[in-house]
């Protein structure tokens, strides 16, 4: 917002990278990766607007300035009269921007006629500020400032369609006593913005989103690519669908989908360490690294950033780097407790040292953590597999995805579990990162593919999993021989 007013300020002129970095960051140091971001949203929301709009002109070795043709009246009419031109430049930006930057699931670029409006698009942008990390605090706070905003437009699609996003996300984290009043809660704002418009993509999106895949990926899939058919550049949907394609082990188009939203969206924690999996699995390991440092110093304490870059140290043989990062108390996620980071520490000791003690230790201790809880599974299959204990790791998975075995965990969060959305519901996705690659090799592979679906989807769809190349995985398993 501060960029995109002080390039509006100047009104036509030029604006160096050292004069944006002084006022909108008050001379304090920051990286050039923060103006080049706060570029990119701006050139985001112009790209929102109608063509002619404004545009962010780069002057090589120099700056920026604002073109086009809001910025041209304004910047004409500032010559009769400067302080009104720019105070009604600012307006008009300022609306605008909070109502595409923050609030980009609202319709495009909207000039309010009255205060009522003004008002409920300034609480829907702090809503869509609140709810971005898709951490429960922050969803709970967002769910609140929602119900202001269609209390004070009950007629406004778009804010039903973002009250049920909001709500559906809380769905996830709510105990089990809650969750059939957050999931009525959810189907309640999306079909009321279904009502007001039969194609709000994020009152469709909701409903989608608000049942499992787990099991029933083709029907979800088709539905997320009929929404996308109506609403291309969803960015939601694109990451949804990314999110999917990577539960099924379709890897490249699951880093198409997700990076498009990303690029989008570039100030989402989700959608980056997401990307980050993906480019890992595409063993483009350099990009993954870029990508998950700079979300980490963006996002230092988001438990998805913050775990998905102790797994790209700790399974790319940088385990000592993974230690540096748990041992570094300041940084860890608020919600985490001192026994996670104990069995964390115990586990990348073990994964970098290959020590038989420490490796047989950190196996009992990921037997026991699969117990906790839906992130736990997740993780002991992941860890489990990188130590070697491949008995083990599919003793975990057969009980997390099949329901059988001596490993069968609460599909629920555990009392003090760090939440991450990802993980609230049972998924596959972990299954198809290169940590889990000898997993995959393995002929039980075929049978919990078999078991929890995956092989019924890859047949249906005619789609199968990148690791298989031209193999198929038989609809039974073969004949024991003899």
């Amino acid at each position: 917002m501060q960029v995109l007013l002080t390039l509006s300020d100047a009104a036509g002129g030029v604006i160096t990278r050292e004069d944006l970095l002084r006022i909108c960051w008050n001379n304090q140091i920051v990286g050039e990766d923060a103006l080049n971001r706060a570029i990119a949203e701006v050139r985001r929301v112009a790209r929102t607007l109608a063509a002619d709009g404004f545009v962010v002109e780069t002057i090589p070795r120099t700056g920026y300035r604002l073109t086009g043709a809001l910025a041209r009246p304004v910047a004409a009419a500032a010559q009769s009269a400067p302080a009104r031109a720019v105070g009604s430049r600012r307006a008009v930006l300022a609306a605008g921007a909070s109502g595409l930057v923050a609030a980009a699931g609202l319709a495009a670029w909207r000039f309010w006629p009255n205060g009522d409006d003004r008002r409920a698009a300034q609480l829907a942008a702090e809503a869509r500020l609140a709810t971005k990390d898709n951490l429960p605090e922050g969803v709970n706070r967002g769910v609140a400032l929602l119900r202001q905003a269609v209390a004070v437009e009950p007629n406004d699609a778009a804010l039903w369609g973002q009250m049920a996003m909001a709500l559906r996300t809380r769905s996830e984290f709510a105990r089990p006593g809650d969750t059939a009043a957050a999931v009525e809660a959810c189907e309640a704002a999306a079909e009321r913005g279904l009502a007001l418009d039969p194609r709000q993509p994020d009152a469709r999106l909701a409903l989608i989103l608000l049942r499992t895949s787990y099991g029933d990926w083709l029907d979800v899939e088709r539905k997320l690519r009929a929404l996308l058919a109506d609403a291309p550049r969803h960015t939601e949907t694109l990451a949804a669908l990314g999110f999917l394609l990577m539960a099924v082990g379709r890897t490249a188009e699951a880093e198409a989908a997700n990076a498009q939203a990303a690029a989008q969206e570039p100030l989402s924690p989700l959608y980056q360490y997401r990307l980050m999996y993906h480019l890992w699995s595409l063993n483009r390991v350099g990009e993954a690294d870029r990508t998950i440092d700079r979300a980490i110093e963006l996002w230092p304490r988001h438990p998805g950033v913050w775990f998905a870059r102790i797994w790209l140290m700790g399974f790319t043989g940088r385990a000592s780097v993974a230690l540096a990062q748990i041992a570094d108390v300041a940084s860890r996620p608020p919600t985490m407790s001192a026994r996670s980071a104990d069995y964390l520490r115990l586990s990348m000791e073990a994964i970098g040292s290959r020590d038989r003690a420490a490796k047989a230790a950190a196996t009992a201790a990921n037997l026991a953590a699969a117990q906790d809880g839906t992130g736990g599974p997740i993780n002991a299959t992941m860890i489990l597999t990188a130590l070697g204990s491949l008995d083990e790791a599919f003793t975990v998975a057969n009980g997390y995805l099949l329901r059988h075995g001596p490993s069968v965990s609460s599909l629920h969060p555990a009392p003090g579990q760090t939440l991450v959305t990802d993980q609230v519901h049972r998924k596959t996705q972990m299954l198809f990162v290169p940590v889990c690659a000898p997993l995959r090799a393995d002929p039980r592979f075929d049978d919990l593919c078999r078991g929890c679906g995956l092989t019924d989807y890859w047949r249906t769809s005619g789609h199968w999993a990148d690791f298989l190349g031209p193999r198929r995985i038989a609809e039974t398993a073969p004949a024991a021989a003899g």
